[in-house]
């Protein structure tokens, strides 16, 4: 395959808002070498109108490119130093910071004033495909994923005008065949910026660094088999960029007429050239520690363990936090893992259902936490995982909080993988636990059917999934949205927003409500709190109580994570609302009286007036 350019018509540079795009335009009747791997992609370049080359010396296209050039020119270089330390106005990564808060120091748009909050622009995004993606921002530039307009098989990289959804450039990309973009897991979390590029996982296991002002690509890494047309194994968390290394989990990684075997693993690649650096397999190999955990099944029938979300890291003690998901097939018994007679770990399956906590320069694993072994009934825990501090028993020490599918607040010692305490808030079932120590006895047997037997919570969409809390480092506490699927569930109080206390180790507010939460949740030190919810409005709270403040109404279900950003001295609110993915189709459905419309996908961009 070739790298494409691809030439925007006028009367669509109208439609969207655009003005121009970026580079130079190129010269017609050429084209630029392949990409290794057989990736197609480029910055686009020029405009076109009714298929005709529109030259630069046109003026009102030299007066547009010129005036996009400008803003192009003010990108500066992302340091290490800002990667630790972003500036307020900048969301340079999936949660902004590599604790994975979600929160932003931002608070022009606050508690008193949010009530005139109104749309600054939208951008409208292809519908090919599932979105549960979180931009990025840096230096008033936006960078927009999306599926490719006219085809199921390609994705795009915009970048907009932060202040007024202009856009800047266009990359587009083929996917190779054998991937379905209209599976869930064709989405995509966010992107990662640092130094001059950004980085781009794409849905056909390939890494690419674009360059932040023209989207060309500065390099292209195929990180699996191109020539095998069947892998599910793809890329749907985002990068994370750590001591310059470009660090990502693969996903997918189940059966289903493969013709060899799919480990889920974290890599790290040089940010500079993309070469790899180190790999860690999510599942013990045989001989490996952890090996006797799968219970004697070969290494080519051990699926799962897919890091479907982003990793943290904390730069005090270099770890990288990186959570696993489930094994495959789901049910201990088919996969081969089920000891009848109970006891040991024979069916274990390390490092399912885990905390991974490995040095980001050496990928070598320090410790891990098993939240869940033997899962037999597909409960993640493959989510964020919050670094903070607590004074928790009268003793201050750097903590992990994460919570799986069942709903359960577990915290854990930062340094060392101790189990410190937890939480049931009662939206499961499948297990009880030790409060002291952690340690889980199942309340199902492996043996309880899933369908005609004894009701599992919670449900395979989970308590919660991977849409993902915030942290306020105001109140100390950590929010998010538990959908109460089985266990207590009425029509009128389907969902429950949560704050957890990280001091005290108890929820601090419940707050039921009608409508399901589908989105992410942004914190903010105005006192705020935004997410999307079933009924398709956007709404901020109060992080006191989590009493509603503002609203609008949406073209659809949001099933991304809201981010925030300042350009010129005025702050922005972004979230991308319509064809939300699996998990959140099922919570949408739950709530019938607020039925969907139409497809359609855009980005909602809201301003103080």
């Amino acid at each position: 395959m070739k790298k494409q350019h691809i030439l925007l018509g006028l009367s669509a540079c109208i439609a969207f808002g655009a003005t121009a795009f970026a580079q130079a335009p190129a010269t017609r009747g050429t084209e630029p070498p392949p990409i290794a791997g057989g990736a197609t992609g480029s910055g686009t370049s020029g405009i076109s109108g009714n298929n005709r080359f529109r030259p630069p010396t046109d003026p009102i296209v030299t007066a547009k490119t010129t005036e996009i050039m400008k803003v192009l020119d003010k990108i500066t270089p992302v340091t290490n130093e800002q990667l630790h330390n972003p500036s307020p106005n900048d969301w340079l990564m999936w949660r902004r910071t590599y604790d994975a808060y979600g929160f932003s120091p931002l608070k022009q748009i606050n508690r008193d004033n949010v009530k005139n909050l109104t749309t600054a622009w939208s951008w409208g995004l292809s519908v090919n495909g599932v979105y549960e993606y979180t931009p990025v921002e840096h230096d008033g530039i936006l960078y927009v994923w999306s599926h490719g307009e006219a085809s199921t098989l390609a994705e795009n990289i915009e970048a907009l005008d932060a202040r007024n959804g202009n856009l800047l450039w266009k990359y587009h990309r083929n996917i190779r065949s054998g991937f379905n973009p209209l599976n869930v897991f064709a989405a995509k979390r966010s992107l990662a910026i640092a130094g001059d590029k950004l980085i781009f996982p794409t849905t056909d296991m390939h890494i690419v660094a674009l360059n932040l002002k023209t989207g060309a690509v500065d390099w292209d890494a195929a990180t699996d088999d191109d020539n095998n047309p069947k892998g599910v194994r793809t890329y749907n968390g985002a990068p994370i960029i750590v001591n310059d290394k470009v660090i990502m989990g693969s996903s997918g990684c189940a059966a289903g007429g493969m013709t060899y075997s799919q480990t889920c693993f974290v890599a790290a690649r040089e940010l500079s050239t993309g070469k790899e650096l180190w790999r860690f397999n999510t599942f013990a190999q045989p001989g490996e520690p952890g090996d006797e955990t799968w219970n004697g099944l070969p290494a080519e029938k051990r699926w799962g363990g897919s890091v479907w979300s982003i990793p943290s890291y904390d730069p005090e003690l270099n770890l990288l936090y990186v959570g696993v998901g489930t094994p495959y097939p789901w049910r201990s018994i088919e996969r081969g893992t089920h000891n009848p007679k109970g006891g040991g770990h024979n069916g274990d399956g390390l490092y399912m259902n885990s905390t991974l906590a490995i040095n980001p320069d050496t990928g070598k694993l320090v410790w891990y936490y098993q939240h869940l072994p033997n899962d037999d009934w597909d409960q993640d825990y493959a989510y964020e995982r919050i670094i903070t501090t607590t004074n928790y028993g009268g003793k201050k020490r750097k903590i992990l909080i994460t919570v799986g599918k069942p709903g359960v607040f577990e915290v854990l010692d930062a340094k060392t993988g101790e189990f410190i305490s937890a939480l049931d808030p009662g939206f499961q079932n499948i297990f009880s636990f030790d409060p002291k120590t952690g340690v889980k006895t199942p309340l199902l047997p492996s043996e309880t059917p899933w369908t005609g037997g004894a009701k599992h919570c919670a449900t395979a969409n989970g308590a919660r999934n991977y849409m993902p809390g915030a942290f306020d480092p105001q109140t100390n506490r950590y929010y998010l949205a538990i959908d109460d699927l089985c266990m207590n569930r009425t029509p009128e109080t389907p969902d429950h927003m949560i704050a957890f206390d990280a001091n005290t180790m108890k929820l601090a507010f419940e707050n039921l409500t009608r409508e399901v939460q589908t989105s992410g949740i942004l914190t903010t030190a105005g006192g705020l709190m935004f997410s999307g919810a079933s009924d398709r409005y956007f709404r901020a709270m109060d992080v006191k109580d989590g009493k509603e403040l503002w609203r609008s109404r949406q073209q659809d279900v949001a099933c991304s994570a809201p981010m925030t950003y300042m350009v010129d001295g005025k702050q922005y609110v972004s979230i991308i609302a319509g064809n939300p993915g699996n998990a959140c189709v099922g919570r949408a459905r739950a709530t019938l009286e607020y039925p969907r419309p139409a497809e359609s996908v855009v980005l909602w961009t809201y301003q103080l007036p």
